[in-house]
């Protein structure tokens, strides 16, 4: 672990942008629910509702609507942000670590 000074630290935040790891976390987000929805699709066959994956049933488990859902993993909404409690939630759905939402 590196220790920084504190004039450091301050440089570091003031080079630090939210949109970065907004545009991360939805591209992330989408790319996870796609690639389980597709392979749940490709395993089981189900599609829409019966496929565990798609964007209703996730909505769902997130208690948020369905549109609220895709704003979520639309990088261009500057409105509707994540909290950390669906982003923990979101990461046990898919079976990712926090960090991998932002690579």
């Amino acid at each position: 672990m590196q220790v920084l000074e504190i004039y450091q630290i301050y440089e570091k935040l003031d080079n630090f942008n939210i949109n970065d790891y907004r545009y991360k976390i939805c591209k992330n987000l989408q790319r996870f629910r796609l690639d389980s929805y597709n392979k749940y699709k490709e395993i089981k066959g189900a599609v829409g509702r019966n496929n565990p994956y798609s964007t209703e049933n996730i909505a769902d488990y997130l208690q948020i609507s369905k549109v609220h859902y895709k704003r979520l993993e639309n990088e261009l909404d500057n409105h509707k942000y994540i909290s950390l409690l669906n982003l923990i939630k979101l990461s046990i759905i898919f079976d990712k670590s926090l960090d991998e939402f932002l690579k």
